[in-house]
């Protein structure tokens, strides 16, 4: 028992609840008596997240977060010390084991502090805001986070891992500070509250957008490029998939190929690298190396989803068959390992196994040929690099040390099917081994992120296995995270859900739920997501300072600020997506309910108008807005456009996307009942003809047929003329062929445009382009 558990009653109750959790967590502790119990026991056994399980038995008596904690430390007059992490972080282990789990730094932790264990994914926003305190003080973030609070949760001082030695003394210097310096510890918390409330919640005042704000970011970034290994320069390296897709979309709008080879570098660099896991496929968080070779070895699923994304628009534009080849492999690797057998996905796996990181990924040249045939093994040693004394701790992390096409060149056209017969046995093999601990909670946000990943690469490669996962995990997530009241839980484990849904989470299921709706066309989902987003716009909605709050107003525990940071950080910024949403309900709006769209517009533009001084203000860190910003203003690149606010919805699917010196190309229009568009053979000065080209500055490509279906309707004009009209649904088959021999990578790609005049009974509406790159 932890020594501030001294009352029989709270004793009794938590090793009741150690019984009835037994075989549902594992015991992280090496105080374990004969007959199996824990010597030490604190209050965070009665949490279900497996972060906090994973401290429930060390000697430090923790409390999770919440009032208690600071109650207590306010009627005791003790400083509080937060630990910030997450289940899967390697440091955080590390530190566990040495201080956590010390039965000395435990006796100063329990006698002088209140001691609070944070999982950060259950808190985004509160994990945000201190981490923003502590790259305050020392410039540098990361977790474990350690920071040192007043009772009123302001921070005096915080960092991030600590060894023992130097962790004890800092335990001591802080209880002789704050008997004998109270008032400078005060005053500093003061300062650092305020600049973390100026900096997340307090936003600079602008009326335009700076003139070529997205060609400045550009500029930015290639000046902080590693041009030879590809993303910002330095160590470590991290993914960047805001960075990356903005720079996908620059690209693509404005024919920037500078920035298209900027995201290609990067993600053939990665592709190859070991942050890539070369035998299951999926991604590592970081690399801890310039050269994305050594990875920190947990898998976050919101990597997944989002470079997912990034690798489907790059392959979009680009048509490499190596970005496709990857995408490929990390979806079939969520669907197989990743995904709850009831539909969702598991939240993260761990970077360690056996105690050690990284050892499940890791193959030495005995292992290889125990593994596989002769030549097998010949050939993957000769492929990935491996060799007798490793590359990192004496084995080998496989990375391919040139593109993907030298190895076909080299070993032939058969290279790839014959490496992907050799990657399964690895991993039927690697299978065998004693996995790395999995995350098994599903978090709403990342869920619904994944979903809209599958979902439309599922769509744009006729891969309906993904499309079907998606929905699954989509139904699976309305029936268990979605209150009666309309509102969501954030977490679900075990048949059980918690913590109020966070901005992040209504905003993600919002846009997956316009995801499968844009390819199933089944008003359910559209509607559910309106629904979703009123709730959204009640419970996060800035009435003044017009905005989105990341948090809910009933937090638990104290609050710094009220965060209405837009910047991105891991993920992409959810006020971002909640713009995106914003934009999509309005766009569909003809499926909803009347007023719909004079709602969504309004909250659009002035969520813009709030963000625009915050923006100019650090537009680097506001990628995903700017992104969003040019899809209101410059209309979607998506290859599912709306017309009309959803009278009329265009797809664009490309028939055959094998970089050759043709292509075939489909464009879909579905047209609500009552309303037609005029066929492209009417005489008519006053109704505007259905009208597909390439665009004006399009230079590589020219239609080679274009082919519109017969008409089947006809319309009497006012002057009694009869024309040909399109109902409901039409398909319009083009063929394309190549002008220009391929001199970039946007070569590939041509941009698409399709003008078409919606009309009904009584009147038409404005005549409307929209553009496709495909």
């Amino acid at each position: 028992m932890s020594e501030s558990l001294n009352h029989n009653s709270i004793e009794e109750e938590l090793r009741d609840l150690e019984v009835a959790k037994a075989g549902r967590y594992e015991k992280r502790t090496e105080h374990i008596n004969e007959d199996g119990t824990a010597v030490f026991i604190n209050r965070l056994i009665r949490e279900d997240s497996p972060y906090l399980l994973q401290h429930a038995h060390n000697p430090v008596n923790w409390y999770p977060w919440g009032s208690e904690a600071f109650v207590i430390a306010q009627q005791e007059h003790k400083p509080i010390f937060l630990s910030i992490g997450y289940s899967t972080c390697h440091w955080c282990h590390v530190m566990e084991v040495e201080s956590f789990d010390n039965v000395e730094i435990a006796k100063v932790l329990n006698e002088h502090f209140i001691s609070i264990k944070m999982d950060r994914e259950q808190y985004p926003d509160i994990d945000e805001a201190y981490m923003m305190g502590v790259q305050i003080m020392s410039g540098h973030g990361g977790w474990p986070m350690s920071n040192f609070l007043l009772s009123d949760g302001r921070p005096f001082f915080g960092a991030t891992y600590f060894p023992p030695p130097t962790f004890m003394k800092l335990l001591q210097q802080i209880v002789e500070a704050w008997n004998e310096k109270f008032d400078e510890l005060e005053s500093s918390a003061k300062k650092i509250g305020e600049t973390i409330d100026r900096m997340l919640s307090k936003r600079k005042k602008a009326a335009i957008l700076e003139p070529e704000i997205n060609s400045h970011v550009c500029q930015a970034l290639f000046q902080r490029e590693d041009r030879s290994l590809g993303g910002l320069a330095g160590a470590p390296k991290f993914p960047q998939e805001p960075l990356l897709l903005f720079m996908l979309d620059h690209g693509e709008r404005h024919r920037h190929v500078n920035a298209m080879e900027f995201a290609s570098r990067s993600l053939d660099a990665m592709g190859r690298g070991g942050i890539y896991d070369q035998v299951a496929g999926g991604f590592h968080r970081y690399s801890v190396d310039a050269e994305w070779l050594v990875p920190h070895f947990e898998k976050m699923l919101y990597n997944q989803s989002q470079l997912s994304l990034v690798y489907l628009n790059a392959f979009r534009l680009s048509g490499n068959p190596f970005f496709k080849r990857v995408l490929f492999q990390t979806l079939e690797y969520v669907l197989r390992d990743m995904q709850l057998p009831e539909g969702g996905f598991y939240s993260a796996t761990d970077a360690d196994s056996e105690g050690v990181e990284g050892v499940f990924f890791l193959w030495s040249v005995d292992q290889l040929q125990e593994a596989l045939s002769k030549d097998e093994a010949k050939l993957v040693v000769d492929v990935f690099g491996v060799s007798e004394s490793g590359n990192f701790e004496g084995s080998n992390i496989l990375n391919l040390s040139k593109p993907f096409t030298d190895y076909e060149k080299q070993f032939g056209p058969e290279f790839e099917n014959k490496l992907d017969s050799i990657l399964k046995k690895l991993y039927q093999v690697r299978e065998q081994r004693i996995h790395p601990l999995r995350d098994d909670k599903l978090i709403v946000a990342w869920s619904s992120a994944m979903i809209t990943s599958l979902a439309k690469a599922g769509d744009y490669f006729s891969q309906k296995h993904w499309t079907v996962s998606a929905e699954k995990a989509l139904g699976f997530i309305l029936s268990n995270n979605l209150c009666n009241d309309g509102t969501l839980r954030r977490i679900y484990l075990d048949g059980t859900t918690s913590i109020e849904g966070q901005l992040e989470d209504y905003v993600n299921l919002i846009e997956a739920l316009i995801s499968i709706f844009d390819i199933t066309s089944a008003v359910r989902y559209l509607q559910q997501a309106n629904s979703l987003m009123c709730a959204c716009i009640t419970s996060f909605w800035d009435e003044k300072e017009m905005g989105f709050f990341l948090s809910p107003s009933n937090q638990v525990g104290p609050q710094l600020t009220r965060s209405r940071s837009a910047s991105d950080g891991a993920t992409f910024a959810p006020a971002a997506t909640a713009l995106a949403c914003l934009i999509g309900l309005r766009d569909r709006s003809a499926y909803l309910e009347e007023g719909s769209q004079q709602l969504y517009s309004e909250r659009a533009e002035q969520c813009i108008a709030s963000l625009i001084g915050e923006i100019n203000n650090n537009a680097i860190s506001h990628v995903s807005m700017l992104r969003q910003l040019a899809n209101c203003y410059e209309g979607s690149r998506e290859l599912i456009q709306y017309v009309g606010h959803g009278l009329a919805k265009v797809k664009a699917r490309t028939v055959d996307a094998a970089n050759t010196a043709g292509k075939s190309i489909s464009l879909i229009l579905d047209i609500a009942e009552g309303w037609h568009v005029t066929a492209p053979t009417a005489n008519s000065p006053n109704y505007m003809p259905l009208r597909v080209c390439l665009a004006e500055e399009e230079k590589h490509w020219s239609i080679d047929v274009l082919q519109f279906p017969d008409s089947e309707s006809y319309m009497t004009t006012v002057e009694g003329d009869t024309i040909p009209i399109y109902e409901k649904r039409i398909e319009i088959a083009l063929s394309l062929k190549r002008t220009l021999v391929p001199g970039d990578e946007l070569s590939f790609s041509s941009q698409l445009e399709c003008e078409l005049q919606l009309c009904n009974d009584q009147r038409c509406l404005l005549p409307t382009s929209v553009t496709f790159r495909i």
